[in-house]
């Protein structure tokens, strides 16, 4: 089956009480672009680690119950942090991190880092046709014409009431040539 493949660089979903924290009492991220999972905000911010600085970094709205940031292996690097292989939202065991606004306001959690597991959001009709359900994974093969075809193991199942669309991170976007976003060949393993 052909899919929407995007690429997801990194961003923190942030919960109310890091919201008003980081913005002010009350304060309602402003929505910039819809995307499957809510929106991406107009409000940006700066993560700090032990050895280095992320900035102009994403937030995906709406607010969740816990505060989460998905970092690609190179970035978790670049900051100096040891990050887990999770899907969202496992967040037990992860690694904190200090979050900065454009005007210095700051806030550290002490969990919450995650470099996010590749996954596909499939429509019901879409899991039907490849016999599959939320949890199960996937094979991914993307060829791009640049020379580095490549097929992704391990890519999870996530069905719902969306379109279906793979994400990957920047690291695995980057290894198969792909830009922001291309189409791949999905099948079941």
């Amino acid at each position: 089956m052909e899919v929407d493949i995007e690429v997801s660089a990194r961003h923190v979903h942030l919960c109310k009480s890091d919201i008003e924290k980081l913005f002010g009492i009350g304060y309602e991220l402003t929505p910039k672009k819809q995307i499957i999972v809510g929106y991406v905000a107009e409000e940006r911010l700066t993560l700090v680690g032990p050895k280095g600085t992320l900035r102009n970094v994403a937030i995906l709205g709406p607010a969740r119950p816990e505060t989460q940031v998905e970092l690609a292996a190179t970035d978790a690097r670049n900051l100096g942090i040891e990050v887990p292989l999770r899907l969202s939202g496992d967040l037990v065991n992860t690694p904190g991190i200090k979050i900065a606004t454009e005007n210095g306001t700051t806030t550290e959690i002490d969990h919450g880092c995650i470099v996010a597991k590749r996954h596909i959001h499939l429509s019901k009709e879409d899991a039907e046709q490849l016999q599959v359900a939320t949890g199960d994974e996937i094979s991914l093969k993307i060829d791009t014409g640049c020379g580095r075809a490549l097929t992704f193991e391990e890519v999870i199942v996530r069905v719902g009431n969306t379109m279906t669309v793979v994400h990957l991170d920047t690291d695995e976007g980057n290894a198969a040539c792909t830009g922001k976003s291309c189409k791949g060949i999905c099948f079941s393993r």
